[in-house]
């Protein structure tokens, strides 16, 4: 339920870094996520607003957060923890973490010089599941990690699936994302792909190259009242994942495309930049539907 006043403080588990053009233009992960996170906000915010509403955005690196004003409206701490030198956020002092995306091979953990993926994976099944009033968030690669750590698998797909594009939303999929539409228009960038969810999770989206692009896990104690997920509230949701990444914009992502071009090949990088510009759903659904799992709606 809104509260006006209401904050939140969320761990962001840094798993690497923008590519140069990208951090250049658009800054480091934690200014990437903080203006997803603003952005979603705000018109939530300006829902509940009595009146006119100013909202300013404040970056402090030194302090290393990010926040929204003013009082009288929901806002929110972003604390980063580069989880790659084995920095870990003592989790009982957040309402949530968010795992960003990263360059590494998620299913590659037990390879030599990936000690610190095998430590983020069981960090992240002990949170999932002896912490459950902390939510979890998981993108592409943090959505792969999720899958690993709580029992699903994640391989090499076939091919690389780049830029805006229209993934398959199943009923669960429309009404956690608060839409009628049968499709979800997000970014994406990844090779690697979930192909089995753990036990008891639930499949949001597809693709043509992945049937699995997001997945919820729901509270224990809303899976013993309805077990059918009928009659869920945002807030029943435990862990929600997103092979997308809703914090990409068109810029971020013709600037990765560049950077990606001789790996990714003729064909798939102009296919890329044709779609670069269309419709993106990241922060009007997406993220709005990652601040009514922590009950901000």
């Amino acid at each position: 339920m809104y509260q006006p006043g209401t904050h939140r403080r969320i761990a962001l588990l840094i798993c690497d870094v923008p590519a140069d053009p990208v951090r250049e233009q658009h800054g480091d992960y934690t200014r990437i996520f903080g203006t997803l996170l603003g952005e979603s906000l705000k018109p939530i915010n300006e829902t509940h607003s009595a009146g006119s509403l100013y909202i300013y955005l404040r970056i402090c690196y030194k302090a290393r957060f990010y926040t929204t004003d003013p009082d009288s409206q929901t806002t929110f701490t972003l604390e980063p923890f580069d989880v790659r030198v084995q920095v870990y956020p003592k989790e009982d002092d957040y309402d949530a973490i968010l795992i960003t995306g990263s360059a590494h091979t998620a299913h590659e953990y037990e390879q030599p010089g990936r000690e610190w993926m095998k430590k983020l994976i069981e960090y992240v099944r002990v949170v999932a599941t002896e912490k459950p009033r902390i939510k979890i968030f998981g993108i592409c690669f943090g959505h792969q990690i999720v899958a690993l750590a709580m029992g699903g698998t994640c391989v090499r797909n076939t091919r690389f699936e780049v830029s805006a594009t229209k993934l398959q939303l199943t009923e669960l999929g429309k009404r956690v994302y608060g839409i009628e539409s049968d499709i979800l228009n997000i970014h994406l960038m990844n090779r690697d792909h979930v192909p089995t969810k753990p036990p008891s999770f639930h499949v949001l989206a597809s693709s043509s190259q992945s049937p699995i692009h997001g997945m919820v896990l729901f509270s224990q104690s809303e899976s013993l009242r309805d077990a059918s997920h009928s009659n869920f509230r945002l807030t029943d949701i435990h862990i929600l994942t997103s092979q997308g990444h809703p914090e990409f914009t068109e810029s971020i992502m013709r600037l990765l495309l560049g950077v990606r071009r001789g790996l990714l090949g003729p064909e798939i990088f102009d296919d890329g930049q044709s779609r670069a510009g269309n419709q993106n759903d990241g922060i009007a659904v997406v993220g709005k539907a990652i601040w009514g799992v922590m009950g901000v709606e």
